[in-house]
């Protein structure tokens, strides 16, 4: 008889279209040889910059090279290296203008997703922008004000609630993964109970001067502005993370300064897309497949370190105190890794052998793609082990690739996964604002632990130029918030307000109050691994109750990763990982050959090991096309491994040209929320 097993995971609703807007790239001449003079470099930015739409969309995503580019081509920029380099960041932005589906201001745009019967697809032109104040000039111009006194006198302030006492001093989160610390004087004893909620700044002044009555008006106006100025205390002029435009909440005259400069803008398409449901549960089945396939079935080795520290100090009957549990002085700090990046090598596994073993296989005999019978997925899994309990939800990142309408219909099709995110609204939630009413799809879906409250986390980025990407409209009842000026009320729950404790050795969030045990909602795509984007508490509150569940990513071939060649792996009509390949500086010649002796190495390398003309350049998370036949896209090889810091390109099998043909040959990604089946 054959074993059927049903998909772990469902359609959780609000799945998106991640499309670029333009389907070719502008006019762009031969690309001049490494030798070629300045004239001709010019020339060919000139040619290029001559499409009116594409600098627009430059112009919006980087200022700094519009700048650039316009300098050059006015004669202000004579040195040959940096009119080149100009050039090689023009090429990319070519490519990405017409095949990088990531929404980023006019390049690529987002839409919801039907999935229903046949396919139905239309795109028009009439894309809608939403334009915000640039974060950084943002940031300025209320800083600027906040050192006014005068202007402050009735703006309320409140204390940072990520400040943390250590050692009579008080440490701040300022920007990236630094902070301010500051010693623990009577005055900021004060300050610390009096702004505790939020207060007029003339108010705390006043309470200042009653306590110390011989310090100045001035000093005392001083001393509110240097808190501010730290981070110590956040002004009302700051929104929080779930208003989506933070210059809403300034005054008239502050918002027309802040507003005279836009962030490249989020855009709408005018798109109605229907799938049919055959996709959906062929996204369904890619996702389940990855959970069995897991690396860590059972959570990360960092929080299971953390949660035998917590039981060995406080025991497992205990609760305590978030803030002093991960206070490193008073309790146990935060994870390792959770400051720096400090995971040591793990030890060789099972699962890397029987991997390293496929993939070894797969070289020798010369093949780029291995499909996954039922049998060695099952031989996997029993090799990373059994989850106790499943992730209760996700999104998966997939590319569709369908000859036509047609084709799509009648089921012919293939999903290409690209990337699966920690939690469902990971990578659609800073699109909310776009679609009022998107986020009431969330409010239901599960929890790792049965009865746990959904709640939302609501933080500032760690660097101001990633504001706008932990910005996402309220959709749950009651929400964390960190960092932020809020008002207690409303369903706001602070650091204060929770402790963690252990059930059957996995870890729980709860409120102190109630004892009711939450669980976060993180509408944000910031990889936390980035410690200097994302404050260590958020991401501590992020993780929590999940630690102990499956870490469902995309493929993870482990100790394999260091292969020079990985395959394809596929199941059914899921791609859950492309053919892979790595390409190292030494490799190839170094800085001082001519183009023509690299590209010989270069060719002499792809066909020694089997490579494609057309590739994905993987860079970070974002994969760039390349065709290697053509000396652009050569260079621009060239350049990523002379910049890489490593000396290393990985580079992608690219799908095949008539992939994107159901959508009219555009450039796509989909993200599909899917949640755990009861």
């Amino acid at each position: 008889m054959t074993r059927v097993r049903l998909n772990r995971y469902q359609g959780a609703g609000g799945a998106m279209l991640r499309a670029a807007v333009n389907l070719n790239e502008p006019e762009m001449p031969p690309w001049p040889t490494l030798a070629a003079p300045l004239e001709d470099w010019r020339s060919w930015l000139a040619t290029v910059w001559a499409d009116d739409t594409f600098r627009l969309a430059v112009s919006s995503a980087s200022p700094d090279l519009a700048r650039r580019t316009e300098s050059i081509l006015a004669g202000r920029n004579p040195k040959i290296r940096r009119v080149r380099r100009a050039a090689l960041a023009l090429a990319r932005y070519a490519i990405r203008y017409a095949h990088r589906p990531t929404p980023y201001g006019l390049f690529a745009g987002v839409a919801l997703i039907e999935f229903g019967g046949t396919a139905e697809v239309h795109i028009g032109n009439r894309h809608q922008a939403a334009d915000r104040p640039d974060p950084v000039v943002l940031d300025t111009v209320i800083s600027g004000w906040e050192a006014d006194g005068e202007r402050m006198a009735d703006i309320e302030v409140c204390v940072n609630t990520l400040a943390q006492r250590r050692g009579g001093r008080v440490f701040v989160p300022s920007e990236g993964a630094s902070e301010f610390s500051l010693a623990l004087t009577p005055a900021l004893v004060l300050v610390l109970y009096a702004a505790r909620a939020p207060i007029r700044s003339a108010a705390l002044a006043v309470k200042l001067s009653a306590e110390f009555p011989d310090t100045s008006e001035h000093d005392r106006t001083k001393l509110i502005g240097e808190l501010l100025r730290v981070r110590l205390l956040r002004s009302a002029l700051r929104a929080p993370a779930t208003v989506t435009d933070p210059s809403d909440v300034l005054p008239p005259a502050l918002r027309e300064r802040a507003c005279g400069t836009s962030a490249a803008p989020d855009l709408r398409l005018d798109a109605a897309v229907r799938l049919p449901q055959s996709v959906l549960t062929e996204a369904e089945t890619a996702a389940t497949v990855l959970a069995r396939l897991a690396t860590h079935p059972n959570g990360i080795s960092v929080w299971h370190r953390w949660t035998e520290r917590f039981i060995e100090r406080y025991g497992e009957a205990a609760e305590v105190p978030v803030e002093l549990a991960t206070n490193p002085e008073e309790g146990l700090g935060f994870p390792d890794g959770f400051g720096s990046v400090s995971e040591p090598p793990r030890p060789m596994t099972l699962r890397d052998r029987l991997l390293l073993g496929l993939a070894g296989t797969a070289a020798v005999e010369g093949t780029r793609s291995v499909a996954l019978s039922g049998a060695m997925i099952e031989e996997l899994e029993a090799a990373a082990g059994t989850p106790a309990v499943t992730a209760p939800h996700l999104e998966l990142g997939t590319a569709l690739q369908a000859r036509s309408e047609q084709a799509l219909t009648r089921g012919d099709f293939r999903l290409r996964v690209s990337t699966v995110s920690r939690s469902a609204g990971s990578m659609t939630g800073r699109f909310w604002h776009l679609f009022p009413g998107t986020g009431a799809t969330y409010t239901k879906l599960p929890t790792v632990e049965p009865g746990a409250e959904l709640v939302q986390l609501s933080f500032h980025a760690g660097r101001v130029p990633a504001d706008l990407l932990t910005r996402a409209p309220r959709v749950l009842p009651r929400m964390i918030s960190l960092g932020e000026f809020r008002h207690p009320g409303d369903g706001v729950l602070f650091p204060a307000d929770l402790m963690v404790g252990v059930r059957n050795g996995r870890l729980y969030l709860a409120e102190t109050a109630t004892g009711q045990h939450l669980e976060t909602l993180t509408p944000t795509a910031l990889n936390f691994l980035w410690n200097n984007y994302t404050p260590p508490l958020a991401r501590f509150l992020a993780e929590i109750s999940r630690a102990a569940a499956p870490q469902v990513t995309w493929f993870d071939w482990g100790a394999a990763w260091t292969l020079p060649f990985t395959p394809a792996l596929t199941h059914r009509r899921s791609i859950l990982v492309a053919a892979r390949w790595k390409v190292r500086a030494r490799d190839l010649p170094g800085r001082t050959a001519t183009t023509a002796e690299w590209a010989d190495r270069l060719r002499a390398w792809t066909v020694r090991f089997r490579v494609p003309d057309r590739v994905l350049l993987a860079e970070d998370d974002q994969h760039l096309p390349l065709d290697l036949r053509r000396p652009r896209d050569r260079d621009l090889l060239r350049a990523h491994l002379v910049a890489s810091p490593i000396g290393v390109a990985s580079l992608y099998e690219a799908p095949p040209p008539d992939a994107d043909g159901w959508i009219g040959g555009r450039a796509h990604n989909l993200v599909i929320p899917l949640k755990a089946r009861s």
